[in-house]
């Protein structure tokens, strides 16, 4: 890899005694003055970057849930920050005491457990064996929180395009429950490309028709991608500057191709050499040695 170690099965070799505890700190973060992991793939509301698009996104599907509308989707493809728009939409919903549940990789085998899974995290307390009966208890529950108790009631589900076309008319019913002024359930689905395919099916029109808005993320451009490592930093370090040139910021960006996980993989990659290397500055060859160092171990074939 980078060979920032040697002789690791040598008797007398000895692992430095931060590696020798339960829970390694990184490195790399007393070196930069760092207080947290600046790029981290974890999706923390913290650290999301709201562009343009993304704000569009939040701000569509936050309409239609807040005027109780029924069902927003927002695709995008793998790493376009999906699943940090959802959980910051989730925790923005929560702030303001709606009834919010979070749902990711619904690959569920039944409607049945799907909507079991659906009523236990809500919360609710009856149940009953057969699916009718789950969805009258559901439907009794969801009257009770929206009409009795004016909650707003939100169900997000993230990964969404591994839904199961039985579980989409799951969901089609669940959002058909409506006074006339309003559903009772909000849904907000994030989903790569390959649910538009699903949705395209000639049976599942009806529930397609049912989207009040939809949203599509992009890649970042390079004048974004260069505000996302600046804010993140500033977050993680207190205000400081980031070690990045902006040789190197265009580099990431290059090898990213704009992607904001990509980019958070080799900025973070950069930083732990950039430490083993003591140097201060990240230039573009370091990110081009990272960048191929990566694509060779993923890329790499067994000999013929």
């Amino acid at each position: 890899m980078y060979q920032v170690a040697h002789n690791l099965h040598d008797k007398h070799h000895k692992l430095p005694a931060s590696w020798q505890q339960p829970y390694m700190d990184l490195p790399y973060l007393a070196y930069f003055q760092l207080t947290e992991e600046p790029f981290s793939t974890v999706p923390s509301p913290r650290y999301f970057f709201l562009t343009p698009t993304h704000g569009t996104a939040l701000e569509k599907t936050a309409f239609v849930v807040g005027a109780k509308k029924g069902l927003a989707t927002v695709f995008g493809d793998t790493g376009t920050g999906k699943s940090s728009l959802a959980r910051l939409l989730h925790q923005k919903f929560l702030d303001n005491s709606f009834l919010s549940t979070l749902l990711t990789n619904p690959s569920y085998p039944t409607p049945n457990s799907f909507l079991r899974t659906i009523a236990q995290e809500f919360g609710t307390t009856k149940t009953d064996k057969s699916f009718k009966g789950m969805l009258d208890i559901f439907k009794e529950f969801l009257f009770s929180q929206a009409i009795e108790q004016h909650k707003t009631v939100v169900l997000i589900i993230d990964e969404a395009q591994t839904l199961k076309p039985p579980l989409v008319e799951l969901l089609r019913q669940l959002i058909n429950y409506e006074t006339n002024d309003m559903k009772l359930l909000q849904l907000v689905l994030f989903a790569q490309e390959e649910l538009r395919n699903t949705l395209a099916k000639p049976k599942l029109r009806n529930f397609r028709s049912r989207i009040v808005m939809a949203s599509t993320l992009e890649r970042l451009s390079l004048d974004e991608l260069r505000a996302m490592l600046t804010f993140r930093w500033e977050v993680a370090s207190g205000g400081k500057r980031h070690p990045f040139t902006e040789e190197g910021v265009e580099a990431i960006f290059q090898h990213a191709e704009g992607m904001p996980r990509e980019a958070n993989i080799l900025a973070d990659n950069a930083l732990l050499l950039a430490y083993y290397r003591k140097l201060r500055q990240i230039a573009p060859k370091l990110i081009h040695q990272v960048a191929a160092d990566r694509r060779d171990n993923l890329t790499r074939k067994e000999d013929a």
